[in-house]
């Protein structure tokens, strides 16, 4: 009954909203009488969104007990409190910015006594490439462009799309993989994060795979998470072990675990020297 009402409260605020255009633009209200509905709803939506704020806090210092780091615990904090689809995006972009501040401090996500392995090298400088043409691209609109709405619009969508770029980069960065506290911790960016148990982890070899089309994917026992579309260390566990790729998906048995990272011989050596049982 709990999950529920959970449920019902994550989509109360956005439901009421699209409602109220909706009478609004099909003629049932005027707009005076709108805003008097409006008014109406507000203190119920006022306090709705106060236990959502505490739900959110509880569940982001819970999570951070339990070890997650700061972008997980902000995830599991939004799924708390808005619907499924809708706390992705929005954790996607609190993400975004979470990663320029911490790059702007020089201050990577990587928890006290962990090593690091980079990845992402051969796929930044593509982006810082299309950070520096998005001025030509505000230029041609410029020119081309007669309707001034329309320039306006374009100039915030390109200014958007280089922050979002910049911020890509900046996740790159500042969230690699970590390797300490018994786990090996893959990411990519801000958009993934799969953990295994170093104590499971049977042999690690440099080995090249490619043709992958998603940033995190499972077949036949296989886990990859390639940058661009491919891997470049592969990893062999004792036994299965349970994955779910993303939230809210089912776990699937992973016997092999393929990655990328920009220095495959030292990953090698990391593994080697902090995996009990590693070969």
């Amino acid at each position: 009954m709990r999950e529920k009402w959970g449920g019902a409260v994550r989509w109360l605020a956005p439901v009421v909203v699209l409602v109220e255009v909706g009478l609004v633009w099909g003629g049932v209200f005027g707009v005076g009488e709108a805003v008097v509905v409006g008014l109406a709803v507000e203190g119920v939506l006022g306090g709705v969104v106060l236990v959502e704020v505490v739900l959110a806090g509880r569940a982001y210092r819970a999570s951070r007990r339990e070890g997650a780091d700061g972008q997980a615990a902000l995830e599991r904090s939004l799924r708390a409190v808005l619907p499924g689809p809708l706390a992705k995006v929005v954790g996607m972009e609190f993400g975004l910015f979470r990663a320029l501040w911490r790059w702007v401090r020089r201050k990577p996500d990587v928890p006290d006594g962990c090593a690091v392995l980079a990845y992402g090298g051969e796929i930044r400088p593509i982006m810082w490439v299309m950070v520096f043409l998005a001025p030509l691209e505000i230029a041609l609109a410029e020119f081309l462009v007669p309707w001034t709405p329309v320039r306006i619009a374009l100039l915030v969508l390109s200014a958007y799309g280089v922050l979002w770029l910049i911020g890509f980069v900046a996740a790159l960065s500042v969230r690699p993989h970590v390797v300490g506290g018994g786990r090996l911790v893959l990411r990519f960016a801000h958009f993934v994060q799969v953990a295994v148990p170093l104590d499971l982890i049977e042999s690690v070899r440099t080995s090249r795979h490619s043709g992958y089309r998603r940033a995190v994917q499972i077949d036949d026992g296989v886990l990859a998470m390639p940058v661009g579309d491919s891997t470049s260390l592969s990893v062999l566990l004792r036994e299965p072990y349970p994955v779910a790729p993303k939230p809210g998906q089912p776990p699937q048995d992973v016997r092999e675990v393929r990655f990328a990272v920009d220095d495959p011989r030292e990953a090698v050596r990391v593994l080697n020297a902090t995996a009990p049982d590693a070969a």
